[in-house]
């Protein structure tokens, strides 16, 4: 009776897992939706799985007896098993915030015939899928092509095969332990959405620790300086319990390391799931509307305060529609300002080489080139992560008839998202130029005669902020979403127009630094004018295609915005 009631609650908890999947937006293996069949679905995937597996325990069993010269197996087991662990706490961290928190699902799964033990476990479940399965495939892969072919022995493979497990699921649990925890207890970053913040910049500081030592191994050049890199990770390594006991047992046929490297993931993992039964279901109910929904438009709203000029009050207007959701909160403001942490940085950090060759004072070409080259990165970027211009009209949702029934000017209210959405990204970019500039000119990399190539920069970032605002709102002026539950919904997505300025702005940065180091090899040269030349002709096509834009941006959106249906 027992077995069928436990093989009754797995077989429910399978299924809810499925659901889980679906509605988080993660693939399940052969879902109705495949083209051929879902049984010859998991047959291929797992095949190809298999397939990939055995190809990387090929390439580096041949690969062996080349790094063994150079590396320990010692090691690469240490700093592989140190990836895995990170990498699974920072995959499931997101998810985690994702699935437990912001999927908005407990209200209606509570009622279900589900027990609120099966409910975390299928939520877990989802969360775990991906990590576990990616540091089972690598671990086993690797670390068993290299001991099998250095001949490590039983007690080695035995401690890879529980390493592949234990290490995800003792991150795993320490990224649930600290996102339990940390909604519990910290209320003013409740929000799911800056916690996902938290783990993205997270991730972004592993990268730059990864650009750290990849620039030591290519400064060294030989294998010395791999090893030397590979040591320092191995260092940090055995600063974790799990990962030094384990290795350990794996490389010194310790049991007592074992016990210790199962105890510390089963300790853990205890806490986790204690903190989940004492705090998850009553935070995460007060959570549900986190997100904003519809408030009734007023003619109170767009009143302005003591501001009587229309514009200005529906410029107001739109400032406090904004200002009410956190999400846009993030990805309006937030994000516009850091995204110097987000590709800057990381890209800065890689070039730090071609960085050093430049020689200051900037001559007026150079700094030129710089400051104009700045300002349209600095754009592309503040405005590519910037949500508000691409949803500015969608977020009215059904105030949009209330809003066509004033005696409103289409025009003015297509400026005023305008002007408040350039007002947010010029903080991103124009701001930051100037920031730059008079650092520059303080610390004498410019002199003070060649300050008007910052006011160069600094047009540059603000005409191109109004272009691709206006290309933002004409797009989402001929089709506005006004039918919507939940602004969160599409708060986060970026546009069409979002990702073509982001890629421009990474290919503009990765050149610029790229190009930086000769600059100062072409001052004076026909090669230097011609750069004079090209600012200038870039500058005056700015100025063309901004007002262009902007023109027929007004017009035509008005104009749209006219006929949409409510």
């Amino acid at each position: 009776m027992k077995n069928n009631q436990s093989k009754g609650s797995f077989s429910k908890v399978r299924k809810l897992i499925n659901v889980l999947k679906k509605s988080n937006g993660k693939g399940v293996i052969g879902d109705n939706s495949a083209l051929i069949s879902p049984t010859a679905a998991k047959i291929l995937v797992y095949f190809l799985l298999l397939a990939l597996t055995g190809a990387l325990f090929a390439g580096v069993y041949f690969l062996q007896p080349y790094l063994a010269g150079v590396l320990s197996l010692e090691g690469i087991t240490l700093t592989l098993m140190l990836i895995l662990l990170v990498m699974s706490f920072v995959l499931a961290l997101k998810d985690i915030v994702t699935v437990l928190y912001a999927s908005d699902d407990l209200e209606l799964l509570l009622p279900m015939p589900f027990s609120a033990g099966q409910i975390v476990m299928a939520k877990v479940a989802v969360v775990s899928e991906f990590p576990i399965g990616a540091s089972f495939v690598l671990m086993n892969s690797i670390c068993l092509a290299l001991g099998i072919r250095e001949g490590a022995g039983a007690v080695f493979i035995i401690g890879t095969v529980l390493s592949s497990i234990l290490i995800p699921v003792t991150g795993i649990a320490t990224a649930l332990l600290l996102v339990v925890i940390i909604f519990r207890i910290f209320g003013f970053i409740r929000n799911r959405d800056i916690l996902v913040a938290i783990g993205g910049f997270f991730t972004f500081g592993l990268t730059i620790a990864y650009l750290f030592i990849n620039s030591k191994v290519q400064n060294g050049g030989t294998g010395k300086a791999a090893a030397a890199a590979v040591g320092a990770v191995s260092y940090i390594a055995n600063g974790f319990p799990n990962i030094y006991f384990m290795s350990r047992f794996m490389l010194e046929g310790s049991i007592v390391g074992l016990l210790i490297s199962v105890a510390v993931c089963a300790l853990i993992t205890a806490l986790a799931m204690s903190a989940v039964r004492a705090f998850y279901f009553t935070t995460a109910l007060s959570m549900q509307a986190t997100g904003t929904n519809k408030k009734a438009f007023t003619k109170a709203s767009l009143s302005g305060g003591k501001k009587n000029d229309a514009l200005k009050a529906l410029t107001v207007y739109e400032s406090r529609s904004t200002r009410r959701n956190p999400a846009y909160w993030l990805y309006g403001f937030i994000m516009t300002l850091a995204w110097p942490l987000l590709f800057g940085i990381t890209l800065v950090l890689g070039n730090l080489d071609a960085l050093r060759l430049v020689t200051f004072p900037l001559d007026r070409t150079t700094a030129l080139y710089c400051f104009m080259t700045l300002g349209i990165i600095a754009s592309c970027f503040a405005c590519g992560f910037n949500v508000l211009p691409g949803s500015a009209f969608s977020r009215e949702g059904s105030c949009f008839g209330a809003i066509r029934s004033l005696p409103v000017d289409f025009r003015d209210y297509y400026r005023s998202k305008r002007n408040f959405s350039l007002r947010v990204c010029s903080l991103g970019s124009v701001l930051y130029i100037v920031i730059l500039g008079i650092l520059f000119l303080v610390a004498g990399f410019v002199e003070i005669k060649d300050a008007w190539t910052i006011l160069a920069g600094v047009c540059a970032a603000f005409l191109l902020d109004l272009t691709l605002i206006n290309l933002m709102l004409l797009r989402n002026s001929r089709k506005p979403r006004l039918n919507w539950d939940s602004e969160t919904a599409f708060a986060r997505k970026l546009g069409l127009v979002n990702i073509i300025a982001i890629l421009i702005g990474t290919l503009l940065l990765a050149v610029f630094l790229g190009a930086i180091s000769f600059m100062p090899t072409l001052q004076g040269t026909a090669f230097g004018h011609t750069i004079l030349i090209i600012c200038a002709a870039v500058g005056l096509a700015l100025v063309l295609l901004a007002a262009a834009v902007n023109y027929f941006a007004v017009r035509k959106a008005s104009q749209n915005l006219m006929r949409t249906e409510v």
